[in-house]
């Protein structure tokens, strides 16, 4: 059995955490370059249609088990490997800063049991409110960065291993949770007033 994330964002993270193999990267090299030659909308500086076509077959990937609950970090930089490597690969130059990287669902991130930190800064900003519902009960995260427009909150409440909890950039559905979970012994980051 293998997973696949149903959020092509999140399954780009996945990926780019299982690129320190080298095998890995050639193998998703060779699925990009599966996309064919360019085309005269194609190329520097700016995406053309050869990337959907290369998200929508990297999202197609799917990892085993085994390698998904390996991963501890996960973080959604402009520059990390995975988006060099598409960008590369395509000739083109966001850098790595392409809206259709976004990640817009956590849902299946309680495939990443052992995943302890999560940084949605980067790619993490969303045009739509993200849920954190798939968050519920994670058993390992515990350092938390978290962006743009959130509802669910209160499943934070429910991981029982959060220490670090970073809202600076971000706005939540119940604010009432951050006192809460510092009550707990979790520290909160949160925007400075102005």
């Amino acid at each position: 059995m293998t997973i696949a994330f149903p959020d092509r964002g999140l399954h780009l993270g996945v990926l780019n955490a299982l690129m320190a193999d080298d095998a890995t990267a050639a193998e998703l090299r060779a699925i990009i370059e599966s996309t064919g030659p360019d085309g005269p909308d194609d190329g520097y500086p700016g995406p053309g249609p050869r990337l959907d076509a290369s998200l929508e077959l990297l999202h197609a990937v799917a990892v085993p088990p085994g390698q998904v609950s390996a991963i501890t970090h996960l973080d959604f930089d402009g520059g990390n490997d995975v988006y060099m490597l598409i960008e590369q690969t395509l000739d083109i130059d966001t850098g790595g800063e392409s809206d259709d990287y976004n990640v817009t669902s956590l849902e299946g991130v309680q495939s990443l049991s052992g995943l302890r930190s999560l940084d949605l800064d980067g790619h993490g900003y969303h045009p739509l409110p993200l849920d954190l519902t798939p968050l519920t009960g994670h058993p390992a995260l515990s350092d938390l960065l978290l962006t743009g427009v959130c509802t669910g909150s209160a499943a934070l409440e429910s991981l029982p291993a959060l220490l670090t909890l970073d809202v600076r950039l971000a706005h939540l559905d119940d604010p009432e949770v951050l006192a809460r979970l510092e009550a707990r012994g979790v520290t909160v980051h949160r925007r400075t007033p102005r």
